[in-house]
């Protein structure tokens, strides 16, 4: 019988020592040298060693392997983990705010600190049990993501629907104290966490520095989408002002303490209140741009360095309409256009955006959507060459309401150009 604690193997390689030794697909990997096998990590982390004592059921039947790893080929790929599902009711998640009808994967809940190692998810850590921390200062899983948004418990507990204590900062000096580097994020609910309450959890969070890296302070995202869900606040110009205000004067005192802000500011809190964005040293090591923090800075100084590669001229006419949200059009119109439309025989002008499938309310471009895009762009010029951002798709060409590029060039019937940075960018046009 499978069991629960196991790595189910998924193919065996033609002439590895698996094969040889009669291995086959659907049998599981129970052990190394002693040490139970969960998942892949476990299976990295045994490994390492040289020689191999491997644990196998294979047709019902225990069979122990020893594999020289200087001299053999084990040969085996395993089934995809499973991952823990989320059981928080946060009253800002993003996934609740989803409309009906999209694909199954993007109504998945996950809550596992091994999606936080390997892909830098954030996780509450409001599921991690003793074993788990135990595991993770063994295996050294570190950096990992966690969402914090208060360090008050019974403020975090109304943030995150929870209706227990979950020891978040005893959990927090664990990792730490066995050198886990930490990245927090707060997303901040205007009138729950914001004012006293983000001035008191950054403090809070400082005495963890540096095995606490970095936090990001985010706005919350709200949808058109939240029949059913608790009321929230929209941010508006007084409140952004007012975090910007507590933020930087923190940023002030850690510069002077610790020798760097170790709080950001995500992209959108300068563009919602028009401030200019930070200089490009203040993000030191961008550790959180996945987040929106400081991505727009690092665009714009990339952007910089490829304008140097830039031609003066074009062979042939070319009329370009760049894809974007309404947030970043001003910084674009600022920063890019002016450098584009130097060049002799191009012509590129912005196209913001509106998102109609979440709400105005959602203005980056990450979240746009095939159909609002297509809806758009079909009253333009059908001669026109579209560039749209990359962060639009996700690896399998889709949008969020799961319109394919293809569809949308099908539609639209013109070219479009992905546009994942500005040095292959000529290759295309």
């Amino acid at each position: 019988m499978p069991r629960k604690q196991s790595l189910m193997i998924k193919k065996v390689e033609k002439k590895s020592v698996a094969e040889i030794m009669g291995i086959q697909p659907g049998d599981q990997l129970l052990e190394i040298n002693g040490r139970p096998i969960r998942d892949i990590i476990d299976y990295q982390f045994y490994s390492a060693d040289e020689i191999l004592d491997c644990t196998f059921l294979t047709n019902n039947k225990v069979k122990k392997i020893q594999i020289n790893l200087e001299e053999e080929n084990i040969g085996l790929e395993f089934e995809p983990m499973r991952f823990k599902r989320c059981g928080n009711h946060c009253i800002f998640c993003f996934i609740d705010q989803n409309p009906k009808g999209l694909r199954k994967s993007l109504y998945f809940k996950d809550e596992d600190y091994r999606l936080s190692f390997l892909y830098g998810n954030y996780v509450t850590l409001t599921n991690v049990t003793k074993s788990d921390m135990e595991r993770i200062a063994e295996q050294k899983l570190s950096p990992l993501y966690v969402s914090i948004h208060a360090t008050d418990p019974e403020i975090r507990k109304t943030l995150l629907g929870l209706k227990r204590k979950d020891y978040l900062l005893e959990k927090i000096h664990f990792l730490t104290n066995h050198s886990i580097e930490l990245h927090g994020q707060i997303v901040i609910c205007p009138g729950i966490n914001d004012g006293e309450v983000l001035h008191q959890t950054l403090q809070t969070l400082s005495s963890f520095f540096p095995g606490l890296r970095s936090v990001a302070v985010v706005p919350v995202g709200l949808t058109r989408h939240r029949k059913g869900l608790p009321k929230l606040k929209k941010h508006n110009p007084e409140s952004v002002l007012d975090i910007i205000r507590i933020v930087q004067t923190l940023q002030e005192e850690y510069e002077k303490k610790f020798g760097e802000p170790f709080v950001y500011l995500s992209d959108e809190f300068y563009l919602l209140a028009g401030k200019p964005l930070p200089s490009f040293f203040h993000y030191r090591d961008f550790w959180q741009i996945e987040n929106g923090v400081g991505l727009t800075r690092f665009f714009l100084s990339s952007f910089e360095d490829s304008a140097r590669t830039f031609p003066s001229k074009l062979k042939k006419k070319q009329h370009l309409v760049f894809v974007t949200g309404t947030m970043a059009e001003p910084i674009l119109r600022e920063n890019v256009l002016p450098v584009l439309n130097r060049i002799k025989n191009l012509s590129v002008r912005l196209l913001p955006i509106s998102n109609r499938f979440f709400g105005g309310s959602v203005t980056v471009s990450g979240l746009l959507t095939g159909k609002d895009i297509i809806n758009t762009l079909q009253k333009e010029n059908k001669d026109t060459t579209i560039l749209l951002p990359s962060n639009c798709l996700n690896t399998d060409n889709l949008f969020l309401d799961d319109v394919s590029l293809e569809e949308l060039r099908r539609k639209l019937n013109r070219k479009i150009i992905v546009v994942e940075d500005f040095k292959t960018f000529w290759e295309e046009i």
